[in-house]
């Protein structure tokens, strides 16, 4: 038994796994990055709390969440 993917048996590659995300959802994902980089930098700075980043990543989450999943 193989524990390792054979990647040229295309019998173990889920379709889902090959499919890349909508030009939409790729900017959507950047722009999710992004945001969480300017918040994980304000909180290096000391400019918010490390409460105020949780929220507002969980905030984020939950958006990017209901715009790319929920379509």
């Amino acid at each position: 038994m193989r524990l390792t993917p054979d990647f040229f048996d295309g019998t173990q590659i889920e379709h889902s796994e090959t499919q890349m995300p909508s030009l939409s959802e790729r900017e959507q994902l950047q722009e999710f990055a992004t945001h969480v980089t300017q918040i994980f930098s304000l909180e290096a700075e000391g400019i918010m709390s490390p409460n105020q980043a949780y929220s507002q990543i969980k905030s984020l989450i939950t958006e990017l969440k209901t715009r790319v999943i929920g379509n």
